[in-house]
């Protein structure tokens, strides 16, 4: 059997996103062409029983969060609000939208990861704040999971230096 290591370097905020790359590898798994013991993936909050570790470059963890420090904040709508974000955005969200877009974040299933985690950032990066990663890795290393955080003090979002 081939050894096929899943590396999905985003977080996707929509479970249906989820469903559909969860049952991609499901499918690759079932053709034999990947050992489900081997697999790494950062939807670990989704789907506990198929990865052993994680892996995530320039992560969206927390909208909330996000969407007062990014410079895509009108993204957040999207990804929170779908077809309605262009009627919903403004520059102040309300609380009902922070709480929106926390319960559409990955940080809101951060209890369910149990597979040891790499993050990794660009200091300079304006699109993925880190903060909002470094509060996703401190709220893993509370629930007792390990975590590395790689910083690269001199890039941005694209992390090519």
């Amino acid at each position: 059997m081939r050894n096929i290591s899943f590396k999905f370097l985003s977080i996707v905020s929509h479970p249906q996103d989820v469903n559909d790359v969860l049952a991609a590898i499901d499918h690759v798994i079932d053709m034999g062409f990947a050992d489900p013991k081997s697999d790494s993936e950062w939807k670990t909050g989704f789907s506990l029983d198929k990865f052993a570790v994680a892996a995530a470059r320039n992560p969206v963890c927390n909208f909330a969060l996000m969407v007062g420090t990014t410079d895509i904040p009108d993204w957040c709508y999207y990804e929170a609000f779908g077809s309605e974000a262009k009627s919903s955005f403004t520059p102040a969200p309300s609380p009902e939208h922070l709480a929106l877009f926390y319960d559409k974040s990955p940080i809101s299933h951060v209890s369910k990861v149990k597979a040891p985690t790499l993050m990794i950032f660009g200091a300079k990066d304006l699109r993925m704040p880190i903060t909002d990663g470094f509060q996703y890795a401190q709220a893993l290393k509370e629930k007792g999971v390990e975590v590395k955080v790689m910083m690269f003090p001199d890039d941005i979002h694209e992390l090519d230096r």
